[in-house]
This record gives C-alpha cells, structure tokens and sequence, in this order.
C-alpha cells in the first residue's frame, strides 16, 4: 500500500491516504493499466490517473477515469467519471455515468442516469433512463426529459403573482392609510 498522498490531521501533522496502486484493465482493449484504489477507508485527496473506489470516502477526487461503487466524494473531477451506487456532492466530467446514485450539482458534456437522483445538471447531451430524478436540467431537452415546469408555464406563474402582489400591495395601502 503507498502513502504518496496527504492531507491534514486533527492536531496539523500530516497523515498518509491508504491507496493502493493496482492493475486494472481500461480502454476498449481491456489493456492492463496502473490504477490508483481506494478500498474501504476515508481520503482526503485522491489523485491518479485511474481511480477506483469501492466502500470508501473522499474529500476530493481528480482522475482521467474516475470509478466509484458505494462509496461517497464531497467532489470528482475527471474525463470519464463512473458512478454506481454512490453520492457526490459535485461533478465535474466530460462523460458521466449514473447508476442509482445520488448528486446534488453535475456538470458534464454528457451525462448518463440511470435510476438516480441528481439536483442540478447542466450537460450538453444527457440520457435519462429508469425511473432517474433531475431537480433543475440545464441542457437540451431529449424525449426523456420531462420538466416540471416550461417556459409557458413558468410565464403564467410570473403573471399570476405579479397580479397577486399588485392586488395585495393596493389592499394593504388602503388598509393602513384609513388609520
């Protein structure tokens, strides 16, 4: 197990990140390539060109491929991020893959979900599968993407509450200039 990278601890010592370098295989050949892993345990930076994470935590990932699976990240940088079961607080990727998992700001050139929740996503392509939830979507809209609220509709609440204050703000006038 190395100990390459650090992070701060209680008492401002640095304490070493348990990764691991590994063999895994990557690419469309399935080629054997050096890996950095993340087995069980909670890191503060991780940083490698592959990153695999299984039942484990960080503060910050960046990796050209990043893979999680039941593991949580506060943020994930990456080319290629793979997501299965887990939480991120927020990505950043030029391909992301969701799969029932849960994100609260995604940033990405195309975006995969696939049964999972997400806040925020912003994604030049997205592809929404399963039974995904998408808070606020940023993009353009494909046939899976079903807003909550479109621009005509988003146009008559504006005119609604505009008219509703209008009239409340008359009626409150008339109420305190009797007195």
């Amino acid at each position: 197990m190395t100990r390459d990278e650090t992070g701060a601890g209680a008492n401002g010592e640095t304490e070493a990140t348990p990764t691991s370098e590994v063999i895994e295989k990557s690419g469309p050949e399935n080629r054997p390539d050096l890996a950095t892993e993340l087995l069980r345990s909670e890191a503060g930076d991780v940083r490698g060109k592959t990153v695999s994470m299984e039942r484990a935590g960080a503060e910050h990932v960046a990796a050209e491929r990043v893979i999680m699976t039941n593991s949580g990240a506060r943020t994930v940088e990456g080319n290629s991020v793979q997501i299965d079961r887990s939480g991120i607080l927020a990505v950043t990727s030029d391909k992301a893959v969701f799969y029932n998992s849960s994100a609260v700001a995604v940033a990405a050139d195309e975006a995969r979900i696939v049964r999972g929740r997400v806040f925020m996503l912003k994604a030049e392509r997205a592809t929404i599968d399963g039974d995904a939830k998408i808070g606020i979507y940023a993009g353009p809209a494909g046939d899976a993407v079903h807003p909550l609220v479109d621009v005509r509709g988003a146009a008559a609440f504006g005119a609604g509450l505009g008219a509703v204050l209008l009239l409340l703000g008359s009626l409150l006038r008339r109420l305190f200039r009797a007195r």
